[in-house]
């Protein structure tokens, strides 16, 4: 169970790959090292994830410093999440309930590598975790049906 890092912030569907596909402008980058020759990383990570980073440096940023915090601590901040990573496409993210994220880029995407954390472009409450242990959801969570899930986690 891997855990990662998500901004809480849901940016809309789509929202991402269609502001990277503008940036292009039909060029194709291989490497983050090949966009960033092209174009400011402030202003794409403004384009693509609607940040005002005013700052090429993103490790002196307090977004970053706070990425940083949940990520060493593994705890919630004001804002990032810390999540569980279900596969490639999809996070889940527990406390009293439990939440099911889709994420908003996949990561072997050249623009993913901008920042250090992922986005969601949705989010469902899927039930609650009452008393059983987060590895024991997640493996539910992949196993069950989706009626058998929703019944145990009364996620109705």
């Amino acid at each position: 169970m891997k855990k990662i890092v998500v901004r809480n912030k849901i940016l809309p569907i789509g929202y991402a790959n269609s502001a990277f596909i503008e940036i292009c402008k039909e060029k194709e980058y291989k490497s983050l090292q090949e966009l960033l020759l092209d174009y400011d990383r402030s202003d794409v990570i403004k384009r693509l994830y609607s940040e005002d980073i005013n700052n090429s440096n993103l490790e002196e940023t307090d977004i970053y410093r706070l990425y940083q915090l949940a990520h060493e601590s593994g705890e919630d901040n004001e804002l990032f999440k810390i999540m569980y990573s279900v596969d490639d496409e999809f996070a889940v993210h527990l406390t009293e309930n439990i939440y099911l994220y889709h994420m908003a880029v996949k990561k072997e995407e050249v623009y993913s590598l901008i920042v250090p954390w992922h986005y969601a472009d949705s989010e469902k409450y899927i039930g609650d975790t009452w008393w059983e242990k987060d590895k024991e959801i997640i493996e539910n969570l992949k196993s069950l049906s989706i009626i058998d899930f929703f019944r145990r986690y009364k996620g109705y």
